[in-house]
């Protein structure tokens, strides 16, 4: 039972982390009409951001340095969709992969460049507490990780349902052309959702970065298990991002928990989402909840 817990507790934190990304990139998708190959490189970079105004337990107060690392991310995110995305808004879907991939390197050889290859660690005192109970250990900084996630995902349900420009940015998931007719400031959605994406891989880097290393090749791997997640989900619909997230990560989990009784070395936990993402695409290529139509 205890190593059972501990799993879904550490299933739970991945699916976290992975929900947050990946419902970045279901937004992009579905109000943009554009697949970002370099979101996986955002949560690096928020990682490092978050690093460098909190370092090593650093003498602001680990909220602000979280509030610090979003914003900056939204910043990011802002200028990354006037300098990459706005030109090629309206080219062949060709031009926006190359371009997003081209970016994708970019942003992890100079993070090389500035930051290196060695590892960085950003612990904080949340992460060194632990509440202990008679089934299971769980810090305080998973905890918190679970919180604010589920905070964050109730707010941009409301913000998408009940703001002007979260109901402009429903419509033009739905049918670009018609919001041009009625005159929705296309471009200026276009910023909005990447500031919006951007800022929430910025908030998951920091949530994460205090329980892992910091690395300029981190987001790799963490992109297409977004893609995997996105694609389970039905492409563009965000709460499908959410759920296949956390699906994907007590599989990691409970593959990594459980594995060795199969004969299955940990190192194969991350073949399972792909796994499971080449079921969804051959029985249910809609994704698991359905056809898309729209965040």
């Amino acid at each position: 039972m205890e190593i059972f817990i501990e799993q879904i507790l550490n299933g739970l934190t991945l699916g976290s982390q992975y929900a947050l990304v990946a419902v970045g990139l279901a937004l992009i998708f579905g109000v943009v009409e554009i697949v970002n190959f370099a979101h996986g490189e955002f949560f690096m970079l928020g990682a490092y951001a978050f690093a460098m105004v909190y370092p090593y337990d650093g003498p602001i107060p680990y909220p602000l340095a979280i509030l610090l690392a979003t914003a900056i991310m939204v910043l990011f995110g802002i200028g990354y969709e006037r300098v990459v995305i706005h030109p090629i808004l309206d080219k062949t879907w060709h031009m926006q992969i190359i371009a997003t991939l081209a970016t994708s390197i970019i942003f992890i050889n100079s993070a090389m460049a500035i930051w290196g290859t060695t590892p960085i660690t950003t612990p904080t005192s949340l992460a060194k507490t632990t509440v202990q109970t008679a089934y299971f250990n769980i810090s305080y900084q998973r905890m918190m990780v679970f919180g604010v996630t589920a905070s964050a995902f109730i707010a941009l349900h409301l913000f998408i349902q009940k703001t002007k420009a979260g109901k402009a940015m429903r419509a033009m998931s739905q049918n670009r052309e018609a919001c041009a007719v009625y005159g929705i400031n296309i471009r200026k959605i276009s910023v909005l959702t990447f500031a919006i994406s951007s800022g929430l891989t910025g908030l998951a880097a920091a949530l994460i970065a205090p329980l892992f290393n910091v690395l300029p090749t981190m987001g790799i791997l963490l992109t297409l298990k977004a893609f995997a997640a996105v694609i389970m989900g039905g492409f563009g619909r965000v709460s499908g991002a959410i759920y296949a997230s956390f699906i994907i990560g007590l599989t990691e989990a409970l593959a990594a928990g459980y594995g060795h009784y199969l004969n299955i070395d940990s190192a194969y936990r991350d073949a399972f989402p792909f796994g499971m993402m080449v079921l969804v695409l051959l029985f249910r290529p809609h994704g698991l909840f359905g056809k898309r139509v729209g965040i």
